[in-house]
């Protein structure tokens, strides 16, 4: 089965290069095109591993990262007079990247003001807000960055000789809710026994990304990078 997921996080290729940009912690005017394409195409891989749907906007913007990486690799081309023109192949990527960041903080913005108009109404299950004064939205590409542990953590386990029966995609949705109807909030981590092999490590993974896009649990962190946790979503 293919599934699509679209989460408020999570919209095309422009997010995964922010992401990257800012999990890098580097400058926006001064993109390492070849680090960020290396790491582009790790997430790509790992999204079409786990038989979810890639969008050709995804694909079209890794043939724009190699065109570019190969553009900058070409010494300038000469003007007129015979002097280099000192073009950067990245301009039009940046200002894509810059507008798109101005469109996603007025939206976010507007979402702000809906969620406070929305504390004028009573609602039956108030709202748990934490001590240290929030957490914050976890992005698909959070949740592939910490997956890549648990497979890597998963291909270190010694293969059994005999065959069981395979968890089912179903299986596991129901495990994960019974998990959140029963515990404040579960930690990512603790979702992946440490014995579990490949098969039900994709499973459970595939499991959370459905029950996220149903809407019926949420992923958060107390910190940016920080531990996920996943919880009951609120009604």
């Amino acid at each position: 089965m293919v599934y699509q997921v679209k989460l408020p996080a999570f919209e095309g290729p422009l997010d995964l290069l922010l992401h990257l940009i800012r999990v890098n912690e580097v400058d926006i005017y001064n993109i390492p095109i070849a680090q960020i394409t290396e790491e582009y195409f790790q997430y790509l891989s790992l999204l079409q591993e786990l038989d979810l749907e890639v969008a050709g906007e995804f694909l079209v913007m890794a043939a724009t990262l190699v065109y570019i990486k190969s553009r900058m690799l070409l010494p300038a081309e000469p003007s007129a007079t015979g002097e280099p023109v000192e073009e950067d192949p990245r301009t039009p990527l940046v200002d894509m990247l810059l507008e798109y960041q101005r469109f996603r903080a007025s939206a976010e913005a507007l979402a702000g003001r809906e969620d406070q108009q929305r504390q004028f109404f009573f609602r039956s299950t108030p709202l748990e807000v934490p001590a240290d004064g929030g957490t914050l939205e976890v992005s698909l590409f959070d949740l592939l960055a910490a997956f890549q542990g648990v497979l890597a953590r998963a291909a270190d386990q010694p293969v059994l000789d005999f065959v069981t029966r395979p968890v089912t995609t179903g299986e596991r949705m129901v495990a994960i809710l019974d998990r959140v109807a029963t515990q404040a909030a579960v930690s990512f981590e603790s979702l992946f026994p440490p014995a579990a092999d490949r098969w039900v490590v994709v499973v459970t993974f595939l499991a959370l990304l459905e029950l996220l896009r149903q809407g019926s649990v949420r992923v958060q962190q107390q910190v940016d990078f920080g531990d996920i946790v996943i919880a009951r979503a609120v009604a």
